[in-house]
């Protein structure tokens, strides 16, 4: 972010030194300046958002000094990369789905659907843990009609944000290109479509492909954490692996699919403290970091590069999350639900 500040600062300021007009580059001056500092602010109160929903779930995951560890959250790339209300509107999506799996750790399932149902006003990326959350609210046997609550507080979420004019960079972009035909598979983003794409394949569409496979990877993950007691550190983790494969697999996303994977990474590794989750943390923030670097210089190599290092995490996550532990017994009998 302050690499960012300072090249649209040289960018704005060095032809107004060589400007011969006073008044005219005292004003400019002034109009940048607050630009900047509008900009600067939404980035740190966004960074403050997020921070502070992670430290609920780092709180209820029995962390030690969480508030301590809650600061590392301020220097996540994906979040840096992330400027002005644009990323504010990010930080908004991903601290409600935050607060929706610390209310799913507590087992309050009416305030799971009200967070991600207000997340998911903010951007259709909250359609990434969704998997998830159906997972759990089978599980834990949720009355159906209670489900409802997530659509209905999101359609009047949108209705609010629409009203005031506030920026939805998440919905513009699935409307994007669309007059033009379909988008590429992956507009910068690291996932496995950047690789398959830039393959020599001539005029073949992969679109039903991918929109199979994703349908397909989603119900069979659905069917097997809907058979699973998860709490604590295996549910962040379920979630992480959740975020992992639909942004892999979805077509047509952007750079920033993976904000909520890193940051969940981020959290289970401060949680379990051990190699293989900080592993796994390090290549997501890296590829991650890659795809949105990529994107601002409209580099899609570094998003091949970064689909690596993603791939790599989440094969070495699914083994970890998949592996059935010692007492798996998805038939033995399951508390009660809290709504």
């Amino acid at each position: 972010m302050a690499l960012s500040l300072l090249i649209a600062a040289v960018l704005a300021f060095g032809p107004m030194l060589l400007t011969l007009d006073p008044v005219a580059a005292l004003a400019r001056f002034s109009r940048v300046s607050a630009n900047l500092a509008l900009g600067a602010f939404c980035a740190l109160l966004g960074i403050a958002v997020v921070s502070l929903a992670a430290l609920a779930i780092l709180r209820r995951l029995g962390v030690a000094a969480p508030e301590r560890s809650a600061a590392l959250f301020a220097i996540a790339p994906s979040l840096l990369l992330q400027p002005g209300l644009n990323g504010l509107s990010d930080a908004f999506w991903i601290a409600a789905c935050l607060m929706a799996l610390a209310a799913a750790l507590d087992r309050r399932h009416m305030h799971m659907l009200l967070w991600w149902g207000a997340a998911l006003a903010f951007d259709p990326h909250a359609m990434l843990v969704a998997p998830l959350l159906l997972a759990l609210l089978i599980n834990r046997h949720v009355p159906v009609h209670r489900w409802a609550v997530a659509p209905l507080i999101s359609l009047a979420t949108l209705a609010v944000l629409f009203a005031i004019g506030w920026p939805m960079p998440g919905w513009e972009s699935v409307f994007a290109g669309r007059a033009d035909g379909l988008p590429p598979l992956s507009a910068n983003a690291p996932n496995i479509w950047a690789i398959v794409q830039a393959l020599p394949l001539g005029a073949l569409s992969l679109s039903g492909l991918a929109v199979t496979a994703t349908i397909g990877v989603s119900a069979a993950y659905i069917a097997r954490f809907s058979a699973q007691h998860l709490n604590g550190r295996s549910l962040i983790a379920a979630a992480l692996l959740a975020a992992l494969i639909m942004g892999g697999l979805l077509p047509y996303q952007q750079a920033d699919c993976f904000l909520l994977a890193d940051l969940l990474a981020l959290i289970l590794a401060l949680a379990r403290h051990d190699r293989a989750s900080w592993r796994v943390a390090i290549l997501l923030q890296a590829g991650s970091a890659l795809g949105l670097i990529g994107d601002r210089l409209d580099l899609p190599g570094f998003a091949m590069f970064g689909a690596v290092a993603l791939l790599s995490a989440t094969l070495s996550l699914a083994r970890a999350v998949l592996q059935p532990a010692a007492n798996d017994n998805p038939l033995m009998a399951r508390p009660p639900a809290r709504t």
